[in-house]
């Protein structure tokens, strides 16, 4: 397929709420994947699933569909388990502090995610990579998290819906909870991934 059709084929089924978002979306990908045409190589796609219980479900599909879909146009996959993600829980769908698990429960958690995203066939096991961010997330120092943290402003968290909402009801945010986009950004950025 050529680019067009790439972008075509890989933005099916999404939904962005309003379609500038989506022609913006569709056209960060198209510049993405004729940077890596020059290059000579794949896009890089990773997503990363947080192992909060110990199963997959069928909410999972979704992603793991549209990483197939990135992997039949010969892209490079990374099925990324969150372990310490986890240890956070992603905020950005919740109006209140997710409940802090410990890192035994994660491990033991993310011990079958692997197996299972293979058991359920939509990703190709010889064409995917799978990953623990534990790996990398484990060795970053304080040092490391202080200039992390200093790209980014208080007010930037609070413009996210969930966090917003909490703060105009005077519900408590964490500050641990901002660490989770900041552990996302390292991920990607430790992927070296494009998507």
């Amino acid at each position: 397929m050529n680019i067009n059709e790439q972008v075509e084929y890989l933005m099916q089924g999404t939904e962005y709420g309003d379609e500038q978002l989506k022609k913006n979306m569709a056209e960060e990908l198209r510049s993405r994947l004729i940077a890596c045409q020059k290059e000579g190589r794949p896009l890089r796609v990773y997503c990363g699933f947080d192992p909060r219980t110990t199963d997959l479900h069928l909410g999972h599909t979704v992603p793991l569909r549209k990483m197939r879909q990135f992997q039949e146009l010969g892209h490079d996959v990374t099925f990324l388990v969150g372990t310490y993600t986890s240890l956070i829980g992603d905020p950005s769908d919740k109006d209140v502090l997710r409940p802090q698990l410990t890192p035994e429960t994660v491990q033991e958690n993310a011990q079958t995610y692997a197996k299972q995203v293979f058991g359920i066939g939509v990703l190709d096991r010889a064409k995917t990579h799978v990953r623990f961010n534990g790996e990398w997330l484990s060795e970053v120092s304080f040092e490391q998290l202080i200039k992390m943290a200093s790209e980014f402003t208080i007010q930037q968290f609070l413009t996210r819906v969930n966090f917003k909402q909490r703060w105009e009801k005077g519900d408590a945010i964490y500050l641990h909870e901002t660490f989770y986009t900041l552990m996302q950004g390292f991920d990607a950025y430790t992927l070296k991934a494009d998507v």
